[in-house]
């Protein structure tokens, strides 16, 4: 592979981040803050690239250009090994395929038991609704306060939104994935539902209902909600919490 085909594939590399920071499609990999810098670094490598391929045009001569590199077995100083045409291939399909989000197979490997928070008393959403009716919530959040704050929650209302988990027995949650950084340190947030049948599996779900007393587990306390109604809605751009 010659420096400026090395070069076209480093400039498929940079408009693919471009195109999944301006389609939004990011999102389904890191938090919505790193758009500018995806951006950012799509654009430079563009740049690098073209400038890159202008510079070693110039340089080259007309002996240099007339070199036979007939014999060149695809592993020499001349260029980069043939594999390397391989990089293009997820490039391509980066560029023409709509990636997934991680969904139900993903949570259904992780514990939905929510870890102690941080600042035990800092629920303060629950004064936005002071009346008791139900307080839209990020399944994250129900995920924790409803294991330990219970007298906080306790008689409360509250509306999640996320997708259907199958659990065994017939049971189910209503889950999101939460991010740190990106999806390779994703966190499942999973919340029982009780009282109704289970959606179809990874189907997103608007659920309102009263907070439950925990489920009992080896490894901890689970979040549960006793479900009141179930809608079916579409997914949200952002998938994660």
């Amino acid at each position: 592979m010659k420096r400026n085909v090395a070069g076209l594939v480093i400039v498929f590399v940079g408009a693919a981040t471009v195109q999944l920071a301006v389609s939004n499609t990011y999102l389904r990999y890191v938090k919505p803050g790193m758009r500018w810098m995806l951006l950012a670094a799509g654009l430079i490598l563009i740049a690098l690239a073209v400038a890159d391929v202008l510079m070693d045009t110039r340089k080259k001569n007309p002996e240099e250009e007339g070199h036979d590199h007939s014999g060149d077995d695809g592993h020499g100083h001349n260029g980069l090994p043939k594999a390397a045409w391989l990089l293009l291939i997820p490039i391509f399909a980066l560029l023409v395929v709509d990636p997934p989000a991680l969904g139900a197979s993903a949570a259904a490997r992780q514990s939905p038991v929510a870890s102690k928070p941080i600042q035990p008393k800092s629920n303060s959403w629950l004064a936005d609704n002071p009346q008791g009716g139900p307080v839209n919530l990020a399944v994250r959040d129900y995920a924790v306060w409803a294991v330990w704050e219970k007298e906080s929650m306790k008689g409360r209302s509250f509306s999640l939104t996320g997708f259907v988990t199958p659990a065994k027995n017939g049971n189910w949650y209503v889950t999101r994935m939460g991010l740190t950084c990106c999806v390779a340190d994703a966190t499942a947030f999973m919340v029982e539902a009780r009282g109704q049948a289970a959606p179809p599996r990874n189907q997103w779900v608007t659920v309102t209902g009263e907070w439950a007393e925990p489920s009992k587990r080896e490894d901890g306390d689970v979040a549960a909600l006793t479900i009141d109604s179930v809608k079916t809605v579409t997914a949200p751009n952002n998938p994660y919490e």
